[in-house]
């Protein structure tokens, strides 16, 4: 009998849930620039991350604010929203592009009117349901939300280590960069992670200042262990140009199965250990077959080229 024909009813079912009801559902919001040169980069940072987000998610799981309609008000009632129809399976991923100030007590991100407290983003992220929900937070001061935010259940990226540093920060350009960079993806499985995202843009960051030959004036901070198993964007066109159906049913099933190996990493905690290496190790034996009978079908079709 094989591993996967050994595996238990509850195995089974749980694989079926987590394929079937997990969702990503993505929040972009880009706050004031200022001025027209750091308007112009949020921009830009913005676009990346909204392309980015729709490899990942349905296009009714990605919304973005910009301008005047990225205001407190709307912002709390699109998460009052989005808290009552997401799952306990599902997950949130939060991005907050632009500026913040902190005045020793209280952080804000900069948008027009009333700005978005650090009190406000811990009952945002509170009132969602489920856990291994992910904040990215590009603005200067924003390490300063750490400590109202972070806990064991939750990924959070800012570009500063805490509210004295102050500077606007570059952080942002690099993070964005990192979401539609094939440099960024360490392991070339074509998916960029939470991790390999904030690596990229420290590692430019970095090289920023030096080249400036400035001290840094932000260092990036990430909580959550998570963060190498949490998949951020998708790299290239899974639907390959093939007139064999079979390959791009083949394409769809590998990526299918990356994401439930993905949300069974994420879950990793919940189970014994038994339970979870037989279960990911049956997602790994089906990930492994599709990909050999992919590349069995691609070498044919390459043939069946050659002879034409």
């Amino acid at each position: 009998m094989t591993p996967l024909k050994s595996l238990g009813l509850f195995s089974v079912l749980l694989l079926s849930c987590i394929s079937a009801q997990a969702a990503v559902y993505v929040t972009i919001v880009q706050g004031l620039g200022g001025q027209p040169e750091w308007d112009e980069r949020f921009t830009e940072q913005f676009g990346k991350i909204r392309d980015a987000s729709h490899s990942l998610a349905d296009e009714d799981q990605v919304t973005d604010f910009s301008g005047p309609d990225a205001t407190r008000e709307n912002l709390l009632a699109h998460f009052r929203i989005l808290s009552e129809s997401m799952t306990s399976e599902d997950r949130a991923v939060i991005y907050l592009i632009g500026h913040g100030s902190y005045d020793g007590e209280q952080y804000k991100f900069n948008i027009p009117g009333p700005d978005i407290t650090d009190g406000d983003l811990a009952e945002i992220l509170g009132t969602l349901p489920g856990k291994n929900h992910f904040l990215l937070n590009t603005s200067s001061a924003s390490g300063a939300t750490l400590g109202a935010l972070e806990t064991d259940d939750r990924i959070l990226v800012t570009a500063t280590r805490n509210g004295n540093e102050k500077n606007a920060t570059e952080f942002g350009d690099y993070f964005a960069e990192a979401l539609v960079n094939e440099n960024a993806d360490i392991n070339k499985n074509s998916n960029i992670s939470i991790q390999e995202a904030f690596d990229y843009a420290n590692r430019g960051v970095e090289n920023f200042f030096e080249s400036q030959s400035k001290l840094a004036t932000e260092h990036a901070q990430i909580r959550g262990d998570t963060a190498a198993s949490f998949t951020l964007a998708r790299l290239g066109d899974l639907q390959i140009s093939s007139e064999d159906p079979r390959i791009n049913e083949l394409l769809t099933r590998r990526q299918e199965l990356d994401q439930d190996i993905e949300e069974l990493q994420l879950r990793r905690n919940e189970f014994t250990n038994a339970d979870y290496i037989q279960q990911l190790q049956a997602l790994i034996l089906q990930a492994a077959e599709v990909s050999e009978e992919l590349e069995q079908l691609q070498a044919g079709s390459g043939d069946d080229a050659d002879r034409e």
